[in-house]
């Protein structure tokens, strides 16, 4: 974790993770690159711990954020599966 913030307890990394994930909820038309960066500064990992996380290089990953490459569907599922996340898109209900 990145050491420049002070531990949060078990309590407030939940709460931190909820907000998380109402905040990219509320917005699913965030681009991928946006969405790995909020995950990856809301749970306070530096670029090069959080690509140590998901199994991929921290240059990947940086470039994927600054959106100078595109990840491919196996990259972006490895960097949203810290979330519980999947790539895809969203449908719309079906009314009856």
């Amino acid at each position: 974790m990145d050491k420049r913030f002070k531990p949060l307890s078990p309590s407030e990394e939940l709460q931190a993770r909820r907000a998380l994930a109402d905040e990219l909820a509320s917005d699913p038309s965030l681009p991928i690159p946006a969405v790995i960066r909020k995950i990856r500064t809301a749970l306070r990992f530096t670029i090069a711990e959080y690509a140590q996380l998901c199994g991929v290089s921290a240059r990947t990953l940086q470039d994927i954020e600054r959106e100078e490459s595109s990840p491919t569907l196996a990259t972006a599922e490895k960097l949203l599966r810290p979330m519980g996340m999947a790539p895809g898109a969203a449908a719309k209900p079906r009314r009856r």
